[in-house]
């Protein structure tokens, strides 16, 4: 099974990640999930900002939101 097959099977739709390579974003997004990257802190801090709206600040530095 690949990735994307292994994520959808979990029932995910939205995916918080850091560095992500393109071709995966791309699989994923084509399968439908919405995918959020470059982000930065702990599990905590990123599910914390997601849920608050307030994932701009945990975006790694130098990237662009």
């Amino acid at each position: 099974m690949d990735r994307t097959s292994a994520i959808l099977a979990c029932g995910v739709t939205i995916f918080l990640c850091g560095a992500i390579c393109n071709r995966t974003r791309h699989a994923l997004e084509r399968a439908g999930i919405t995918v959020i990257p470059w982000l930065t802190g702990t599990d905590c801090q990123v599910l914390e900002g997601f849920l608050r709206g307030g994932l701009a600040e945990l975006t790694m530095p130098g990237v662009t939101v």
